[in-house]
């Protein structure tokens, strides 16, 4: 079976899935079972929007307002009270974090989720992504979240890689916002993030190429609900319907 079978395109999310647990990998790609709304999902997209009308917006726009606007639509089904509630306050912090980042004027963005597309090797899919901000001289990618870290994350690293290759090697900054603090890392030497983006993909195709059916391919991976990727209830219920266990 080919890779191609499964899906049109594989992306930074869809690879870092397969290497951390293929059962659920399998389950959204081959049996098309994906995650349900969630509010910190929805906050992140929130600040994003919000920030970009900070950048672009005109002087009479209200980057808070637009943010919440977006929150407010993206988890107005499907959201538990208590979680959506705590999300929600995290938002503006967020954004004054970022713009205390930015001790000038914020620059215009050249490109908002922009997408970008390129060929891996061996690979007869195109791997695809979405950046969050395009300056002329970089990509920036914004990163919500309730710790800081003190570096970019490997899994991170690998995202910016994709992201500088697809991009004419332009510089790849990620800016990780808390309500109480903010970071902004510049990835450096991505190379080995690369090799590993592209061994990843390679493996996973190879996989599936072992197996004749999706039927066969399910049999051979195994769930393990006690990790974060399956924390929805209903993710696990499909799954246990999938898996049989």
């Amino acid at each position: 079976m080919k890779l191609s079978n499964l899906v049109k395109h594989v992306s930074h999310s869809s690879l870092e899935l397969a290497r951390n647990d293929l059962a659920l990998w399998v389950a959204r790609y081959a049996h098309k079972i994906f995650e349900p709304a969630n509010a910190a999902m929805a906050r992140g997209n929130a600040v994003e929007l919000g920030l970009y009308h900070m950048h672009n917006g005109s002087e009479f726009d209200s980057p808070v307002e637009e943010a919440m606007k977006e929150y407010n639509k993206r988890t107005a089904l499907g959201v538990d009270a208590e979680s959506r509630e705590r999300e929600r306050e995290m938002i503006e912090p967020m954004m004054e974090q970022y713009r205390a980042l930015w001790p000038e004027t914020l620059p215009a963005l050249s490109g908002y989720q922009n997408k970008i597309e390129l060929e891996i090797e061996g690979l007869d899919v195109p791997c695809i992504g979405f950046t969050d901000f395009d300056l002329e001289d970089r990509v920036i990618d914004i990163k919500t979240t309730s710790r800081l870290p003190s570096a970019i994350s490997a899994s991170h690293r690998r995202q910016g890689a994709i992201y500088q290759r697809a991009s004419a090697n332009r510089a790849v900054e990620f800016i990780y916002l808390t309500p109480k603090k903010a970071a902004r890392y510049v990835l450096e030497d991505s190379r080995q993030d690369w090799l590993e983006v592209v061994a990843t993909a390679q493996r996973l195709q190879n996989f599936i190429a072992a197996f004749d059916n999706v039927e066969a391919l399910t049999a051979a991976v195994i769930p393990n609900y006690d990790t974060f990727y399956w924390s929805s209830p209903q993710t696990r219920e499909a799954g246990r319907r999938l898996y049989g266990f």
